[in-house]
């Protein structure tokens, strides 16, 4: 777990990293299943896939990022019957071109093709917003470490998270937990402060 930490700490914007217990696994898989259940105004349904995955790791823990903190692209799809109608855009100059074409509806950092969402706000079938994960590769080169991903929490589980930090941090931007698998039960033991997997989302 200390070259875990090790790495997360040395990667550039990740501000400090939080260890949780089983406590805080069940805390957020309840607020993660309020958070789908309740959905979205704009959009209808949310499928936080990649929260799903990091729950289903053997081991679990999460990280603070700061404004240098470079976020994963294609964070958020916005999906309706199959088909990919919007996206979450980071780039400002890349954002600034949709909101200067009047093909695309921007709603924050999310650019969604404006008849599509014309159409579907009048149909009793919603659009899905789909949050994925991503690989966390210079966690996956830690020994012993396999399967290493991130994802990106609720609104309500980035509070609780935030809670549990000592850190003070005006810069803090957001949070991410990361899970990963062992490659050998042999690490279980010097990994036991960490959460092992014992729900199902």
């Amino acid at each position: 777990m200390d070259g875990v930490r090790t790495e997360l700490l040395s990667s550039k914007g990740i501000s400090s990293v939080l260890f949780l217990d089983e406590t805080d696994r069940k805390k957020i898989l309840k607020l993660e299943k309020e958070d789908e259940q309740k959905g979205l105004v704009l959009c209808g349904k949310k499928s936080n896939v990649g929260i799903r995955q990091v729950l289903g790791c053997d081991l679990m823990l999460c990280f603070l990022t700061n404004s240098e903190f470079q976020w994963p692209k294609n964070n958020v799809k916005l999906m309706h019957g199959g088909k990919l109608i919007g996206k979450d855009v980071l780039d400002p100059v890349e954002l600034q071109g949709y909101l200067d074409d009047p093909k695309y509806r921007v709603l924050g950092n999310i650019v969604i093709l404006n008849k599509e969402f014309l159409n579907i706000r009048s149909s009793t079938d919603p659009i899905d917003m789909v949050i994925n994960a991503h690989p966390f590769l210079s966690i996956e080169a830690v020994y012993g470490i396999s399967g290493a991903i991130i994802a990106s929490p609720s609104v309500a589980s980035d509070k609780y998270i935030r809670s549990l930090s000592q850190d003070g941090n005006s810069a803090y931007i957001g949070s991410f937990l990361l899970g990963f698998n062992l490659k050998s039960l042999e690490y279980t033991s010097t990994l036991a402060a960490a959460s092992l997997k014992s729900s199902v989302y």
